[in-house]
């Protein structure tokens, strides 16, 4: 008898490319104003759902709809590609994918991973204006969540026009500040809104006229005005990004510190998406509905070609004239199989391995691209370099990174990444490490290589339950890129990095003053690399730059020697300032409620960064402090899945999950409430002329949260070994 086996090797895809370095499929524009060539992936390990297809296209169509009116009627979706996965069983109705992969598309349909749960996001490595890499959702955000079409919008803002969230910011200790907005207390945002802090531990309601509890989230649940998508996308009467006249400057959000205070409008407005008249190409009658495709990757296989198949008790599958069993174990990690045909007659047969891995036992994948491959050099020239570091789709964060750079001439130049969100690395914790290589660093023309030193163990952020640590020490090829039209040795312009982390907290008393403390991540002497010289400190009475003074290091209000702070870039620092002694104006020391302060790093050549982002000192009375009260209005519609059309359900006074997570770093620190999953409190009080009025109004708002514990799993090339990454086995004899 003649066997002839076909081993097929598949492994789900590692999130590991991005339009930064040109590898993920590009998203083209329709000069219309439609976006088309949008590549949505669904992920091997995602179980064969039609419905899903239904869904994914139901939400395109509302988010089109919703982008269009986002934008004054800009932009839209025009057309949607999906690849189904090949372990889905073939459609004749699909056609067959050409170079479309997982790999390449840049909204992914995949298991939840460790540290964002079922929560969408965006993986932006780039800064402000920079696409990012892709949108992860799941199937059970896109089946049970909720403002599926809205949220595709907000993170496609992300994804396409590198904006960022204007809530709490990743970085931020606290999700309030003490704005000038006549001494109350107001969460960090850009809009107005109704809401309540709850604290995101115990669920209840926050007192902060008594306690500034930083474990308490601004929860809004109905908005005063229209804006903002970058916010409150989840709010029914919100429609519009925010622009320069209604921006909240001076917030410390993501959006605020990485575009230097600019609105999103105002970003979006020098990209070329925007500002042309793209009603002039739009044919009479067009439709916002987008056009599906549905393609899928080769070999997926008929299920009119499996025989019916049954499991032993081993874990090995057989067909009714086959049968499939461990034979003998020749090692320690290598297995043989004896599998024996029933029906003498010579046949060929397709023969499928697969294996399940042992929990967390995904490996580890490491990748690297640059910014440029092509250097034309000028005098400010300078390189990034971006390190990707995942298992599966989670981030592999608290790694020791280098980059070693070899020159033209022989000469080694050593870099160390950062995924710790300074510098140019926008975002802390999520698996990508930036480095960057500075004019004066370049050596001469010719071509340059790239190896990448990893060492550490890796801790991936989730509930404690869920986090691992895994050893890694591996050096990895992190390709070559060409420099041009070098003309020797440039001075040194390169400056220290603009400190986009600075953070005050709300004071403490000490002898009759009230001390703030300031605390930022110290850059270098080139961007993140080295350590910074000297530091200048500003104040202003509005978070603007226009009316900045100069604070000496040795004024009588800075409590810190500031000499004591020029340490290695990456080092979290503190300094401490007395309130009572600030001054702003002519010297005649008239007080005011509240100082902002900037500061810029200098380095020793003279070098100085931009202007840091501002922070606000207010002293407040806590009569002042104002929580609204919700207003209950509830509008519901039906949701069909079926159907190809959805309408998603809007409730004012719900808040999701989405709501109360709104950054990266709410989702590795917020903990379930103990009662019932999630619980949310209600809490307003009103004060009027004098007479306080206590009301006491309790919603309480049951966040189920299903998390599926079904494990993931992968095709691997299998000869009869069994690994240590391997739990059991599952042979399955095919036609």
């Amino acid at each position: 008898m003649n066997w002839v086996f076909f081993l097929y090797f598949s492994a789900m895809s590692v999130a590991s490319a991005s339009n930064i370095g040109g590898t993920r499929q590009d998203i083209l524009h329709n000069d219309d104003g439609g976006y088309r060539n949008i590549l949505v992936a669904i992920s091997r390990s995602v179980p064969e759902d039609l419905s899903l297809l239904n869904r994914i296209q139901g939400h395109f169509e509302s988010a089109s709809e919703f982008l269009f009116e986002a934008t004054e009627k800009q932009v839209y979706f025009s057309d949607i590609t999906i690849l189904v996965p090949n372990t889905w069983t073939l459609n004749s109705s699909w056609e067959v994918a050409k170079d479309e992969t997982f790999d390449k598309a840049r909204i992914l349909v995949g298991p939840a991973n460790r540290v964002w749960g079922d929560k969408p996001y965006t993986l932006q490595p780039g800064l402000c204006g920079v696409e990012g890499d892709y949108i992860h959702y799941t199937p059970e955000y896109l089946t049970n969540g909720t403002a599926q079409g809205r949220n595709i919008v907000k993170e496609f803002a992300h994804l396409k026009w590198g904006l960022f969230d204007e809530d709490v910011s990743i970085n931020e200790k606290v999700a309030f500040r003490l704005h000038n907005e006549n001494s109350e207390l107001s969460s960090t945002r850009c809009g107005e809104y109704i809401g309540s802090f709850v604290n995101k531990i115990t669920g209840e309601v926050c007192d902060m006229s008594k306690e500034k509890d930083p474990n308490c989230l601004y929860v809004p649940t109905a908005a005063k005005t229209d804006s903002s998508i970058l916010y409150a996308h989840h709010l029914p009467s919100v429609t519009k990004f925010c622009s320069e006249e209604t921006h909240y400057r001076g917030h410390s959000n993501r959006q605020n510190r990485l575009c230097e205070d600019r609105s999103a409008w105002e970003v979006m407005n020098n990209l070329p998406d925007f500002g042309v008249d793209h009603q002039k190409k739009r044919i009479e009658n067009f439709s916002l509905i987008p056009r599906i495709k549905i393609i899928q990757e080769i070999g997926a296989k008929s299920r009119t070609n499996q025989r019916p198949i049954t499991e032993n008790p081993n874990g090995l599958k057989t067909t009714p004239t086959t049968t499939v069993e461990e034979d003998e174990k020749k090692s320690e990690n290598e297995i043989e199989y004896k599998i024996t045909e029933k029906d003498a007659n010579d046949m060929n047969i397709l023969l499928s391995v697969t294996a399940k891995p042992v929990p967390n036992s995904q490996p580890i994948a490491i990748s690297t691209r640059v910014d440029s491959h092509d250097i034309d050099f000028k005098p400010n020239s300078t390189l990034t370099i971006y390190t990707n570091i995942f298992q599966g789709l989670t981030p592999v964060p608290n790694l020791t990174v280098h980059c070693l750079v070899n020159t033209s001439t022989g000469l080694e130049v050593k870099i160390k990444s950062f995924d710790d969100g300074t510098g140019l690395d926008s975002t802390p914790n999520d698996g990508v490490y930036t480095a960057s290589m500075a004019a004066h660093q370049f050596q001469g023309s010719g071509y340059y290589s790239i190896q990448v030193e990893v060492d550490g163990e890796g801790i991936a952020s989730g509930s404690r339950a869920n986090r691992v640590k895994r050893r890694t020490q591996r050096t990895v090829s992190g390709g070559v890129f060409i420099v041009s039209n070098f003309t020797g040795s440039v001075t040194d312009r390169t400056p220290p990095d603009r400190i986009t982390d600075l953070l005050a907290d709300f004071g403490s008393e000490r002898n009759g003053s009230t001390i703030f403390t300031l605390s930022w991540t110290a850059p270098g002497n080139d961007l993140n690399v080295g350590r910074a010289s000297n530091y200048t400190f500003y104040v202003s009475n509005d978070s603007s730059t226009s009316n900045l003074q100069v604070l000496p290091n040795n004024h009588k209000s800075i409590l810190t020697n500031v000499n004591s702070l020029l340490v290695d870039a990456g080092t979290n620092l503190e300094l401490e300032i007395d309130f009572e002694q600030l001054e702003f104006g002519d010297g005649s020391n008239v007080t005011l409620n509240t100082y902002y302060i900037r500061m810029v790093a200098e380095d020793d050549k003279g070098n100085q960064a931009e202007h840091s982002n501002p922070v606000s000192l207010t002293i407040a009375d806590p009569q002042t402090i104002n929580l609204w009260v919700p207003t209950t209005t509830t509008s519901t519609t039906t949701t069909t899945t079926e159907a190809i059309t959805t309408t998603e359900a809007t409730t004012t006074t719900t808040s999701s999950i989405d709501q109360l997570d709104t950054t990266p770093a709410d989702i590795s620190d917020v903990k379930t409430a103990p009662i019932s999953q999630q619980m949310l409190l209600i809490l307003g009080l009103g004060i009027s002329g004098g007479v306080v009025c206590l009301l006491l109004i309790a919603v309480f708002i049951i966040l189920i949260m299903k998390r599926k514990n079904g494990k993931m799993k992968y095709s691997l090339v299998f000869k009869g070994e069994k690994t240590d990454q391997t739990e059991n086995v599952n042979i399955i004899v095919l036609d």
